[in-house]
């Protein structure tokens, strides 16, 4: 049996899911599958997962602090040398990855890389991690891309398109599938009730309060909105540090409510009673939430969004404005007063729930590791 190994710095929960299809996956397909974590630096988010099941391995991580972030050791070798592919992180700070690219030019082990090509979200482009990560970038045996941005990434170096897996980002949305289609009217209406919405229009955030998010350009907009739209209201979901600025808007503003917190499928009711998603700042896996819900995206033309945004067809399944608040707000209060344009949104938001899928996620990787260890069978 060919032998996979993925090695991962941490497994937020978020990924637990989908290591445990593919692993369940690889095995029908006869390929042993092993998974080897480690735990974050101390005080960061997001932490680690534990992951119970006999394909998963977990490691001490070793730390050392640097200028701008950390490097790490991870003690994955004694796996990673008696394997036939290994898949790691595409990340300048993590050292096993250099050893592994040295091991692989006196070996027949395969080495992968899984990520996004470059850092979207540096505040320091031309830094040294960054110009090391552009050297190393076609010097593995197979990519499995983030998305089709990344994927276009390596279609400008002129990586070998016969190596590419675009593995298309995603987390398990069953569950909150499910429970959106589990809202009933009558708890729309009693939500509705407890919260004091009156208007017809609803907008939503949900996602953490933090700085790349931009939760004064959040409010700033929904004020902005509540000008021209009389019967808008808003809902926040979420806390972190800026959560100031939220708390002190929904104090000012009874039409702004602030629920503090949720998380997975107690997401569902709100996300049910929304028309559009007010998520100006950076995004990431809430486009996929959005998809499910059926429930519309709005941002802004910025640098730092995540991988996922390539998956935001702007016009067909949601919409990217140029970075202005004026024009931000025209977009929304135009797809609010327009049962057109919602329609378009909303049936293309339905037809990339199906695309964007966890089930899609594992086949897709699962296709790219049968086609890495098929090159040299």
């Amino acid at each position: 049996m060919p032998t996979v190994t993925i090695i991962q710095r941490i497994v937020p929960h978020y990924r637990v899911p989908f290591f445990t299809r593919l692993a369940e996956r690889l095995a029908d397909d006869g390929i042993d599958f092993r998974l080897v974590y480690g735990q974050e630096y101390p005080g960061t988010v997001p932490t680690t997962s534990p992951v119970d099941a006999s394909w998963a391995v977990r490691i001490e991580n070793k730390y050392l602090a640097v200028a701008n972030g950390q490097l790490v050791w991870q003690a994955a070798w004694n796996h990673a040398k008696t394997s036939d592919l290994v898949i790691v992180e595409q990340a300048s700070s993590q050292l096993m990855n250099y050893w592994l690219l040295l091991y692989r030019r006196f070996s027949r082990t395969q080495v992968a890389y899984w990520g996004q090509g470059i850092n979207v979200r540096t505040q320091h482009p031309g830094s040294f991690a960054e110009r090391i990560k552009a050297l190393l970038l076609k010097r593995v045996d197979w990519w499995f891309a983030y998305s089709e941005h990344t994927h276009d990434i390596l279609r400008k170096v002129r990586y070998p398109e016969h190596q590419i897996t675009v593995v298309q980002n995603a987390v398990d949305n069953e569950a909150f599938t499910c429970a959106i289609e589990a809202v009933t009217p009558q708890q729309c209406a009693n939500l509705r009730d407890t919260l004091g919405i009156t208007g017809s229009q609803v907008g939503l955030y949900c996602g953490a309060f933090i700085a790349p998010k931009r939760m004064d350009m959040v409010v700033q907009a929904c004020v902005a909105i509540r000008r021209r739209i009389p019967d808008f209201e808003a809902i926040i979901i979420g806390s972190g540090p800026e959560q100031r600025i939220v708390e002190e808007a929904a104090a000012s503003h009874p039409w702004l409510h602030y629920v503090g917190p949720k998380f997975g499928v107690e997401r569902a009711p709100y996300f049910k009673i929304s028309d559009v998603l007010i998520q100006p700042g950076t995004i990431g896996l809430v486009i996929v939430d959005s998809f499910v819900a059926e429930v519309p995206l709005f941002t802004t033309n910025l640098s730092t969004h995540g991988p996922e945004i390539a998956f935001l067809e702007n016009g067909s399944n949601g919409c990217v404005t140029s970075d202005s608040l004026a024009a931000y707000v025209d977009a929304v209060c135009t797809f609010l007063n327009s049962p057109t344009q919602k329609q378009i949104l909303i049936e293309g938001c339905r037809s990339s729930a199906y695309k964007y899928s966890m089930e899609a996620m594992v086949n897709n990787m699962a296709t790219g590791i049968r086609a890495c260890l098929g090159q040299w069978a």
